[in-house]
């Protein structure tokens, strides 16, 4: 095992090649970890990447589910910026109604581990690829950039805001640094939202 392998901080459910489903040659490793944390529960991650085209895909399994749920949680500093984890399942939408951004799942969505400052790079680094989309749209760029320099202000901790997983599966979770464990509401989803 090399330095970059996962499967050392957990136990390997499966490890197998694959037929990937892009290139469909037999060169897609597949693996099966489960994490058994006291911080963060049980949960399963699934990685597929192709060595032939680069095909990657990835999902987790939180396998402590309360059921369908939405999760919010109340930034209000730099120590939340940094030190707070999402754990968004690919079912899952992410969104923040202060900073105005709304990441819906798709087919193709996969599923997150990140901090809250890992989101926000994400969030700017879309805003600045569709800028580049947008270019002679003046009023769109405007916007853009206010939604960059918006997100910019929030990284530096100097922006309070929520971020609100929406999980039809209840995979999803967001766990805080310790002590502000208060700052996370979690209910359940009704279908119907």
């Amino acid at each position: 095992m090399n330095d970059n392998d996962v499967s050392i901080h957990g136990k390997v459910l499966y490890s197998g090649i694959e037929k990937c489903p892009v290139c469909g040659r037999d060169a897609l490793h597949v693996i099966e970890i489960l994490y058994s944390d006291p911080a963060f529960g049980d949960l399963i991650l699934y990685s597929n990447q192709c060595d032939y085209c680069g095909y990657r895909r990835v999902d987790i399994q939180y396998l402590n589910s309360k059921g369908p749920s939405r999760i919010t949680y109340d930034v209000k500093d730099d120590v939340d910026v940094y030190k707070t984890y999402i754990f968004r399942s690919r079912s899952a939408r992410i969104s923040s109604p202060e900073l105005g951004f709304d990441i819906d799942p798709g087919p193709d969505a996969e599923a997150m581990i990140t901090t809250v400052e890992g989101l926000l790079l994400r969030m700017i680094d879309v805003a600045e690829r569709m800028e580049v989309l947008n270019e002679g749209d003046e009023e769109s760029i405007r916007r853009l950039r206010e939604f960059k320099d918006k997100v910019q202000r929030a990284l530096q901790g100097g922006f309070r805001f929520r971020i609100i997983i929406e999980d039809p599966n209840g995979n999803s979770m967001i766990k805080p640094p310790p002590g502000r464990d208060s700052s996370v509401r979690i209910e359940p989803l009704n279908p119907m939202t």
